[in-house]
């Protein structure tokens, strides 16, 4: 696969000038790189990225894309855009105190008309009490799961 590459791709490899930490911010990177390698890179990105009718890539070209979505993926997980099992936990969380608050703490008159505002409302309330963030849209859902469990008991 290398074989066929351009001879200054070749050599680019073999230099090995990149390796030297794992670290390397842009402005080491811009240091370390000459301009008419950072042309060539440029000039190459801005090929792999036209649109075009099929997906029809020269193998520089498929690197290229693979260096892009690599370091994009990089950066989500450093940013932690996919780590959003803590969410789904703390959203669960909030569902089963909703749940529990409309059904055994707030009084009748609320659980007589449990989508109501004011329902609403008082539950944000006691959550905000215990400690628990929680939106009006969010409670509201909350209050349809609890809902579709089961009648809320009669006391």
């Amino acid at each position: 696969m290398v074989a066929d590459a351009p001879k200054w791709f070749r050599e680019w490899l073999t230099q090995d000038r990149l390796a030297a930490e794992p670290g390397l911010s842009v402005k080491d990177a811009k240091a370390v790189l000459t301009q008419p390698e950072i042309r060539a890179a440029e000039k190459l990105l801005e090929h792999a990225l036209r649109s075009r009718g099929l997906p029809d890539y020269t193998w520089e070209e498929r690197f290229a894309l693979a260096i892009l979505v690599a370091n994009y993926s990089l950066q989500q997980r450093v940013r932690g855009k996919k780590s959003i099992g803590p969410a789904k936990e703390k959203a669960e969380y909030r569902r089963n105190h909703v749940n529990l608050l409309l059904r055994y703490v707030v009084e009748k008159r609320y659980r007589d008309n449990p989508k109501a505002l004011k329902t609403v409302m008082k539950i944000i309330e006691w959550l905000d009490d215990i400690g628990i963030e929680a939106s009006e849209p969010q409670v509201r859902r909350d209050i349809n799961a609890a809902l579709k469990l089961g009648p809320l008991p009669e006391r």
